[in-house]
């Protein structure tokens, strides 16, 4: 199941619960996004056939992140790029948050454990907002 955060269309986060996924993989963003997300669910036995990837240069204006909670439950809120309150979303383990725009504030419910994966590098690029 996926929520989508949005206001006036343009989609600023998006909540991913596997719970509900059906068998095979599936693209879960806009192709046109720089940080990419593929949900699968494999039955035993499934191979992924040795591969890589062709490198290439790709550069990017708008630094996405997705978070993965693994054990624990985060308060995301999720705001506008002028700092307007869009929604709150509980996050909690199993579940994937990918924000795509805006800003973000995260509160740690029950201790967690997650991971970020973000468009990098990882750089001291925050600009941090009022409350």
């Amino acid at each position: 199941m996926t929520t989508e955060i949005k206001l006036k269309n343009k989609v600023f986060a998006i909540l991913f619960d596997l719970s509900t996924a059906k068998e095979g993989a599936f693209p879960a963003t806009d192709p046109s996004w720089p940080l990419q997300l593929l949900l699968m669910k494999r039955k035993k036995g499934h191979i992924v056939k040795k591969h890589l990837h062709k490198k290439i240069v790709k550069t990017t204006k708008q630094p996405q992140e997705c978070l993965v909670v693994i054990k624990g439950e985060i308060l995301a809120s999720i705001f506008d790029r002028q700092g307007k309150l869009i929604a709150k979303k509980n996050v909690k383990a199993g579940q994937c948050l990918f924000i795509t725009d805006g800003a973000h504030k995260v509160e740690i419910l029950k201790s967690a454990l997650m991971y970020e994966f973000k468009t990098g590098p990882y750089v001291d690029d925050k600009v941090f907002l009022k409350e």
